[in-house]
């Protein structure tokens, strides 16, 4: 197990590093810049795909990444907007509806079939 997670952490790291690359350092969402605000996402949960590749993320500010996870905070996968949960309708996060999600600098999103997954299992 202890093995597991190291290999785990190390992905983790090589992932994040390689979503700021893709993103230019700045979160697809919000457009924050401050590396050190920033997480790497998984669109489908690594425990889930395996996956630590671009394709399966995205570069969220950390509350974003918090709201991405509860599925309070979704992307619509046809036209990749950016909806919110009605449970934050009262919220400052209310500003982020429809918003564009932000594409890599190479102008590419997550895997489609990703997107669509994720967008399957939202609240």
């Amino acid at each position: 197990k202890t093995l597991r997670e190291i290999n785990v952490r190390r992905g983790q790291r090589k992932f994040r590093e390689n979503l700021l690359a893709a993103y230019g350092g700045r979160c697809a969402i919000t457009d924050c810049g401050i590396a050190s605000l920033l997480e790497a996402a998984h669109v489908i949960p690594h425990s889930v795909s395996g996956v630590n590749s671009v394709e399966n993320g995205l570069l969220l500010r950390s509350d974003i990444h918090t709201l991405f996870d509860l599925g309070l905070l979704f992307i619509d996968p046809v036209d990749k907007t950016v909806h919110v949960s009605g449970e934050l309708d009262e919220s400052p996060y209310k500003e982020l509806e429809n918003k564009p999600l932000r594409a890599t600098d190479a102008g590419r999103h997550p895997r489609q079939d990703y997107l669509e997954t994720r967008f399957r299992l939202r609240r």
